[in-house]
């Protein structure tokens, strides 16, 4: 985990969102469609999930460094929160410490906040998830380390191994969490469109009658594959 941050201490207040409209299009689509898009999106590793309140968000991130386990940096975010906003936190993935709880998130729901991802654990979870506010995390855990600093809000972090800088568009659902950088919001829509079209072909074909490998033309591929190798059977 990452004590230090070369931005440690920075406040960042300029408006880095993209187009809400562009955000609001991806929104629409599901990560795992977003994911086998083949654009520039990042997949966030394995492990941070849903811990609380809602089932899903996508939103501009408003990213927090801090150390891990400190919540000193927390308490200042939501006063840099907009409407629409995911809460971005690198918190090192230290699983021993909490750095968000109910009385935080409530905070963040009232301005309007969409959601919250950290690279770390949460506490409250009863109260989040009266709330609502969808909050994924690696776990809960019922203490919190200190509120001491050092920390950074509107810097590049790290989450789940995925690099993300303040106005990235992540996307997190049942399947995971994904990152889009801010300036191919729009490019990435164009081809998550073409994901969910080419799944609707398939889906109206087995409707009709079709099997899965005859809708998804897996049959033709494998004819090929085997026929590349020199292999020819009917």
């Amino acid at each position: 985990m990452s004590k230090a941050h070369p931005q440690q201490w920075t406040i960042d207040d300029a408006d880095h969102r993209p187009d809400p409209a562009a955000v609001a299009a991806l929104a629409a689509f599901p990560t795992t469609q977003i994911a086998d898009s083949g654009g520039p999106v990042s997949v966030v590793g394995p492990g941070i999930v849903r811990q609380a309140g809602g089932t899903g968000f996508c939103g501009p991130a408003l990213t927090v460094w801090t150390k891990p386990g400190d919540i000193l940096f927390l308490l200042k975010a939501p006063d840099l929160a907009r409407t629409g906003d995911v809460l971005v936190v690198d918190g090192g993935g230290r699983t021993d410490a909490a750095v968000l709880g109910d009385i935080m998130s409530g905070a963040l729901a009232r301005i309007g906040a969409v959601g919250v991802v950290i690279d770390g654990v949460i506490r409250d979870a009863d109260g989040i998830d009266e709330i609502g506010l969808p909050v994924f995390a690696r776990g809960v855990y019922p203490t919190t380390a200190s509120n001491e600093g050092p920390g950074a809000i509107n810097v590049d972090v790290v989450l789940g191994g995925v690099a993300v800088r303040p106005g990235d568009v992540v996307r997190g659902d049942a399947s995971g969490v994904v990152v889009v950088p801010r300036e191919h919001v729009g490019e990435v829509v164009r081809l998550t469109q073409a994901v969910e079209d080419r799944e609707r072909v398939w889906l109206d074909a087995m409707a009709q009658g079709a099997g899965l490998a005859e809708a998804t033309g897996v049959d033709d591929v494998i004819r090929a594959r085997r026929e590349a190798v020199g292999i020819h059977l009917p």
